[in-house]
């Protein structure tokens, strides 16, 4: 369909050296982590056990919601394999190489049935585009960063859809029915682009501009068949989505009512940077920070808007003496951009995942003119060109390599972002975050005194003081850490971490009745204000240990029963477990739960301490004594098992000595005053025996 036999071959080899480049470039990307917002992702996803076999129809109720294929792409990886991260971006980097192999073919056509390029130099310039944008910088947030796939997913969607529609517009395509399923498969790609990102609406208007820069010769099927077969249902398709997907509703409500003629003004320089960056993808930054200065500096703050109004107005007047590939390349550009960055008010002002599809614009075009201004103008010779071509491609796939390492930790991440933006807050709470993950509280501290004098907003100042409380309760200076817990709460009262970790400071301190008021408290902030981040399931863990501790049983339970749900096996929620039932008397509900406990050698251990307990309430000693030994074996420190121990052995009147042995045990390692008090009294009865 595309050329004679004899030029497979040529097909064959650009596949297998966008393989081999993608690879070369991305390969680091495998031992990524999960990095910041991946896991806010797999708490909005079903998760399944790892390896079973997954219908599909467990996975969709027949109800579309905002990125449908870009979260149950994540929902079937997890079915797949789990929470190792190798999977994610092995389907990360399989879309980015469908998604230049689709562009290839893009170009490919475009220059040899859209221009007046022969078949050899139409080859040249979708070769040396596809391969510029598969080895760009500028696309690891969209490729290694694996949030970043619904750009990603939506764009190799968005290339297909142009591509079945360039070869349902074909002449070379003949009979309706051909045309008729090339189109339909626009509209399902199109369609799918959709339910991946909402930024793919730009669609139609750029094959609207393909139509304008490209079909304009005896190649190409008449306008009517495309106005009957494909544009007609377009502008249906886009209804049916309206109305079916209530989230794009919501989006496109919300869109309207927050358009801003004032914000263009930034973004116009913002643009401008963006696409500096597409030419230069260097000095990239995961968080970018444009501060005030910035953003107004120059002759006057408009002068970006004059720019490209400017250039807009000059292609649009020299359109018909231009070039084609002109016009194309930036208005594609400025048309797949515009929806992220131009009327409507966004807390990140640029994000280079957004830049995923419109860089392919510049790529274009430089190939473009580096095709048809140098190489064919010029006496050198094509070898010493494609030299030059291999040194910039295995340059841009080193800077491509080493942006991608940036990925490999949380803290590495934001210690790039916090380097290259001194001034960005966000970078500086994310970065104490991650330091508080790591243990490493030297650091956060560092991090978050700065950030709590700093002239950031209540909102980042209330986490700074709630973890500055955390490191002051780590490091015993009690007071300190309530005073900080006790200002992230006043600073800012609908956020819930402030009471967490208020709440579990008063349990470790024994105040298990404020523990549970103010436990209570943070969780009701994490039903009524939904700001961003999903309530732990530790805190269902410390509601329901507080409840136990002041003697609400069933209210403990509940609590439990959903922290179980999400940890099934979970030793110290099994350990819990087991002590309710013990406390309703359900001790082959106790024992059962008792003996699923493993992985963890020091709650196995209390685990045994506890069946021995139940078998001494059933009048077994003998089965008992078995568990106490076992308890002891598993973690000798246990001050609780060799009291029950040496109890126990001088109840049933054995070896005084080795009880005399556990109970001073006892009393060495025990806290409690009162059962100090206790082991002391048994130790001198025993000397009373002797």
């Amino acid at each position: 369909m595309i050329d004679p036999v004899k030029s497979k071959r040529s097909f064959f080899y650009m596949g297998t050296v966008l393989l081999l480049l993608i690879l070369f470039s991305f390969a680091n990307t495998l031992s990524s982590p999960f990095n910041f917002d991946d896991h806010a992702v797999l708490n909005h996803i079903s998760l399944y056990t790892p390896g079973q076999f997954l219908n599909f129809s467990t996975i969709w109720d027949g109800t579309l919601f905002y990125r449908h294929l870009f979260f149950l792409s994540f929902s079937l990886n997890h079915s797949l394999g789990g929470l190792n991260p190798i999977g994610y971006h092995l389907v990360n980097i399989t879309f980015h190489l469908l998604t230049s192999f689709t562009l290839f073919f893009i170009i490919y056509l475009t220059m040899k049935y859209g221009s007046n390029q022969k078949a050899d130099q139409a080859f040249g310039i979708a070769g040396l585009t596809s391969i510029l944008f598969a080895t760009n910088p500028l696309s690891t947030e969209t490729v290694t960063y694996l949030s970043g796939r619904t750009s990603g997913i939506a764009a190799f969607f968005y290339l297909l859809a142009i591509l079945f529609f360039i070869l349902g517009s074909l002449k070379k395509v003949s009979g309706k029915a051909s045309q008729v399923l090339f189109y339909t498969l626009t509209l399902i790609s199109f369609i799918a682009a959709m339910l991946s990102k909402e930024t793919s609406l730009t669609l139609p208007a750029v094959i609207a501009l393909y139509e304008v820069c490209f079909i304009n010769k005896e190649n190409w099927c008449s306008l009517k068949t495309r106005l009957k077969f494909l544009y007609f249902p377009f502008v249906a398709s886009i209804l049916a989505l309206i109305l079916l997907q209530y989230s794009l509703q919501d989006t496109l409500i919300n869109g309207i009512e927050k358009l801003n003629l004032k914000y263009v003004l930034n973004q116009a320089k913002v643009v401008a940077y963006a696409l500096k960056l597409c030419f230069f993808p260097i000095n990239l930054v995961f968080d970018y920070d444009f501060t005030s200065n910035w953003l107004s500096s120059g002759f006057f703050k408009g002068l970006s808007v004059l720019l490209w109004l400017t250039l807009i107005i000059l292609i649009i007047k020299k359109f018909k003496s231009l070039e084609p590939v002109i016009p194309f390349s930036i208005f594609w550009f400025i048309l797949t951009i515009s929806i992220t960055n131009s009327f409507l008010p966004r807390i990140d002002l640029l994000s280079e995942r957004n830049l995923y599809l419109p860089a392919i614009g510049p790529a274009f075009l430089v190939s473009f003119a580096f095709y048809n201004y140098l190489i064919k103008q010029s006496s050198i010779r094509l070898k010493k060109w494609l030299i030059l071509i291999c040194l910039i491609v295995a340059f841009q796939g080193s800077l491509t390599i080493k942006r991608n390492s940036i990925y490999l930790s949380n803290i590495s991440l934001w210690e790039d972002t916090l380097k290259k933006s001194p001034s960005d807050l966000k970078a500086l709470h994310n970065l104490s975050h991650f330091y508080l993950e790591k243990k490493d509280h030297e650091k956060a501290l560092i991090t978050l005194v700065k950030l709590s004098r700093s002239n950031a907003s209540a909102f980042y100042k209330s986490f700074a003081y709630s973890n500055l409380g955390s490191i002051h309760a780590e490091n015993k200076n009690f007071s300190f850490a309530e005073k900080e817990f006790k200002k992230a709460i006043q600073l800012d009262p609908t956020i819930p971490l402030g009471y967490l970790n208020l709440g579990n400071y008063y349990a470790s301190r024994g105040w298990h009745e404020k523990a549970k008021i103010t436990l209570q408290m943070a969780k009701d902030r994490y039903d009524k204000y939904r700001w961003g981040y999903p309530m732990p399931h530790a805190l269902n863990f410390s509601l329901a240990h507080v409840n136990y501790d002041v003697g609400s049983f069933s209210e403990s339970k509940k609590y439990l029963t959903k922290y179980l749900r999400k940890n099934p096996e979970s030793p110290k929620g099994l350990l819990l477990l087991g002590r309710i039932y013990q406390k309703f008397g359900d001790t082959d509900s106790a024992l059962e739960t008792y003996r699923k406990i493993k992985d963890d050698l020091e709650i196995q251990a209390k685990a045994f301490n506890n069946l021995g307990l139940l078998y001494l309430s059933l009048n077994e000693p003998e089965k008992a004594l078995v568990e106490f030994k076992k308890s002891l074996r598993t973690n000798p420190e246990i001050p609780d098992t060799h009291y029950n121990l040496g109890k126990l052995i001088m109840d049933l009147k054995g070896d005084k000595e080795s009880a005399r042995t556990h109970l001073k045990k006892a009393l060495s390692l025990v806290q409690n005053p009162a059962l100090k008090i206790q082991i002391k009294n048994l130790l001198q009865q025993i000397s009373s025996y002797s």
